[in-house]
């Protein structure tokens, strides 16, 4: 018999590198859910504010029930997959099992008082098996007196689910996107009585979110709530949202940016291409070794190097020119921000906060850049819409987030996208 019910696969596949020619993985968790519980048939649930925060690599979720006992004593049993790591879908099987480890923050509090979570093996897992399993749960245990009420509050933080697909020189990923499987929530008694769901689109453009179910949200500028009550789910309940719809595919040095992907194909796509440029900075950091942080390291397509200011203050005032090798048109700019070659150095230094921009020299206008270390994704914001061809384009630090231990400010990586007038001629892959 299997420790829980596997209505919510959580399974993390790590990035790596694609066979020659061709490959793919997957990478985050595939979904998350209310309580998977077992042996509670007699708890209802009478009411659930589901929160979720959409970051552009990871959501964070909290959650906060009232569970309510009218029968006997019981202790209610709750997992919640682990997160996993595995290597290439088209690898061959790993030698060794996957080392679990629970989901990133994670928090259980009953009535105030703190509640441990333990991983557990899912007994039905198979050694060795490289296909999309739950290889573990990391397990609570709530005791409820009988006719006792007790509330619950839970949190974490979720990394988002994205597939990629690559053969030769094309690739195809699918958006990100975040499931939570409402339908684990029908193995209480009877159904949901009162709930609501509160989405924040944090640090992703707004515009670029979607539901699976639309109609049931109504919302304004990044913030959307749905209500409900007697909610008994289904599978098809369960809700999807998908974070980001930008270069969803690559062939021959062009990027899909928007569209649809359905079995490793975009359609439907605006297409993009990456704009050669320079960089010089107004001043550059020197290590006593000798290292010099200097302003070509954003140009590098890299995140082991940054660009880091050089002056004793915080670096407000100091700024980057990027110079287009071939002046052209420029749509979106991508900053990773703070210096990304580990977590630790990225909490240790500053990371940009505001962002003064000016295109060829032009009036400047304020970026506001969030303060989130991103492992694969870039953030983008779009430069006004001109005719004019773009010669330079200049970000001048205008306020940081403090390091923990340096005042140096630093930018990891910079891209420049150039939009194209109409789609490329794309050869079927061979």
């Amino acid at each position: 018999m299997r420790f829980l019910c596997t209505l919510v696969f959580g399974l993390l596949l790590a990035t790596t590198k694609m066979h020659a020619n061709g490959g793919g993985y997957s990478k985050g968790v595939v979904s998350t859910s209310a309580f998977q519980p077992i042996g509670v048939e007699q708890v209802e649930m009478l009411s659930e504010l589901l929160e979720i925060d959409l970051h552009i690599e990871y959501a964070d979720i909290r959650i906060e029930y009232v569970l309510h006992n009218p029968g006997k004593k019981v202790t209610v049993e709750c997992g919640f997959p682990a997160v996993t790591e595995e290597g290439n879908m088209f690898a061959p099987p790993p030698t060794a099992p996957p080392k679990p480890k629970l989901l990133e923050g994670f928090s259980l509090l009953a009535d105030g008082k703190a509640i441990p979570a333990k991983l557990r093996e899912d007994e039905a897992a198979v050694p060795g098996h490289s296909g999309r399993q739950i290889e573990s749960w990391h397990v609570v245990k709530i005791p409820f007196a009988a006719g006792q009420t007790r509330h619950i509050k839970v949190s974490y933080r979720n990394p988002y689910h994205l597939s990629f697909y690559s053969v030769s020189d094309t690739w195809s990923r699918s958006a990100p996107s975040l499931t939570y499987a409402f339908s684990a929530a029908a193995l209480w008694a009877g159904p949901i009585k009162q709930g609501t769901v509160i989405v924040n689109a944090t640090t992703v453009d707004p515009a670029h979110v979607r539901f699976n179910h639309p109609k049931r949200f109504v919302g304004e500028k990044g913030t959307w709530k749905w209500s409900f009550s007697d909610f008994e789910p289904t599978l098809e309940d369960d809700l999807v949202i998908e974070t980001r719809q930008d270069q969803n595919g690559y062939h021959g040095g062009y990027f899909a940016v928007g569209g649809d992907t359905k079995d490793g194909i975009v359609k439907n796509a605006r297409w993009a291409r990456y704009a050669d440029f320079t960089a010089t900075a107004s001043s550059t950091l020197k290590e006593p070794d000798g290292t010099e942080h200097t302003a070509e390291n954003v140009a590098d397509y890299g995140r082991d190097t940054a660009w880091v200011e050089g002056q004793e203050s915080d670096g407000v005032g100091e700024f980057i020119t990027l110079t287009l090798k071939k002046p052209t048109q420029v749509g979106r700019v991508g900053i990773v921000n703070g210096y990304t070659k580990s977590r630790a150095l990225y909490a240790a230094n500053n990371r940009v906060m505001m962002l003064k921009v000016s295109v060829n020299d032009g009036k400047p206008f304020d970026v506001e850049v969030p303060d989130e270390y991103l492992q694969d994704e870039h953030f983008w914001f779009d430069l006004p819409k001109s005719s004019a061809l773009v010669k330079t384009i200049k970000l001048e630090i205008a306020a940081v987030y403090p390091g923990s231990t340096f005042r140096d400010t630093a930018i990891s990586d910079i891209n420049l996208l150039t939009p194209l007038d109409k789609t490329p001629k794309i050869q079927p892959s061979r």
